[in-house]
């Protein structure tokens, strides 16, 4: 049955959050084990829910991280090596590397588990471009900011062990053609691969009402740039939007979140904060819209194609749309500034023609241009 393939990554790929590295990992893998014989290594806090007989799982223990990040900073290695250092996968992949035709590794975090010796096929799933993505995070933050001065010192050790990834491995995929153009010094740009993320598509169940009062957000909350963005839109945009309709209007948020994060947003007037949702259907019920307001991104985000999925309209930020093949206006709307943004939430709240039609075809565009079935051929050539 096709290839034997082993599938590295550092968290659990199975877990019920709207993590956009975990949700392509479990798609890849998915469908690598339709054609093809495909275990899947992780390590994570806890084990996954969802048993298959070839995940093999490893706790990530206490003593690894600490003894992980003391030797990244030894070798000047990036911090997150060391964070995510499991010594119990890393013995799995000396001792049984030879049993496998192919291993993918996701995420350059995985890279450090790569055998010397391994001779068959290597590919590094490095989805996104990690220091160009800190160079973005750098720029939003203050000097007296202390992640300021973390996140340098961790982008210049990204950017050092990415082009050692690019030496080791001769296969790197990424989700947007986007990040080739900040990858210097490279000779072999040729074993770059862009494969956009696939997505499942559900029933367009978006109803225009003039009872719509949400507008919602999806997505890791952990994560800062989405924190940042819902921040902002729950400070800066929601009560401009109220002022328009009586306070009638919410912004709801679903997805991974901690508890400081999740008491932090649920203060702010009319912001709701709920968590992971496994009944997205019933969390989109009665939206004007989905938004994507980050300022800060790197490759698709998920949260697009899933507002997409289910019909629901979707005001991105321009930096945000640019890394999707959707078409402003016809598609999605994409506003250029904050009078723009609330101008685009107004238009879909009250014109149910305007809304009805964009909603068609964004769903339509996402069945078609993110269908999983096209996707797939280009990862089933390149293993």
């Amino acid at each position: 049955m096709g290839k034997k393939i082993l599938f590295v990554t550092t968290r659990s790929p199975f877990s019920n959050t709207f993590s956009g590295d975990r949700l392509r990992a479990k798609l890849i893998i998915k469908n690598l084990r339709t054609k093809n014989k495909v275990d899947v290594i992780y390590s994570d806090r806890k084990k996954s829910f969802e048993e298959v007989k070839n995940n093999i799982f490893f706790k990530r223990k206490l003593f690894d991280k600490i003894k992980g990040i003391l030797y990244s900073l030894i070798n000047l290695y990036p911090l997150q090596l060391g964070y995510f250092y499991s010594s119990e996968v890393n013995n799995f992949l000396k001792k049984n590397h030879e049993n496998y035709e192919t291993i993918i590794f996701h995420l350059i975090r995985s890279a450090q588990y790569l055998p010397s010796q391994f001779k068959g096929k290597r590919i590094l799933e490095m989805t996104d471009l990690l220091s160009y993505n800190y160079d973005q995070l750098i720029k939003s933050l203050s000097l007296i900011n202390p992640l300021f001065y973390l996140y340098q010192l961790e982008k210049f050790l990204v950017k050092k062990y990415e082009k050692k990834c690019f030496e080791r491995f001769k296969t790197v995929v990424f989700v947007s053609k986007n990040d080739f153009k900040f990858i210097k010094n490279v000779k072999k740009k040729n074993l770059f691969f862009s494969i956009p993320n696939p997505f499942e598509v559900k029933k367009n169940i978006f109803q225009h009402k003039n009872s719509n009062y949400k507008i919602i957000f999806i997505g890791n909350i952990n994560y800062l740039p989405n924190k940042k963005a819902c921040l902002y839109f729950s400070k800066k945009i929601l009560p401009i939007i109220n002022n328009l309709y009586q306070n009638k209007i919410e912004f709801h948020i679903a997805g991974e979140i901690n508890l400081v994060n999740k008491i932090l947003l649920n203060k702010i007037k009319n912001t709701y904060c709920h968590g992971p949702q496994n009944n997205l259907e019933k969390f989109i019920k009665n939206s004007i819209c989905g938004i994507c307001n980050l300022e800060i991104a790197t490759g698709l985000q998920n949260k697009i194609l899933t507002y997409g999925s289910y019909g629901l309209p979707c005001i991105s930020s321009k930096l945000s749309q640019k890394n999707t093949t959707l078409i402003d206006g016809k598609e999605i709307l994409v506003y250029n500034n904050n009078k723009q943004f609330v101008k685009l939430i107004c238009k879909l709240k009250e014109n149910k023609k305007i809304s009805n039609k964009l909603s068609r075809n964004f769903h339509a565009a996402v069945k078609k241009k993110y269908n999983k079935k096209f996707i797939f051929k280009d990862y089933n050539r390149i293993i």
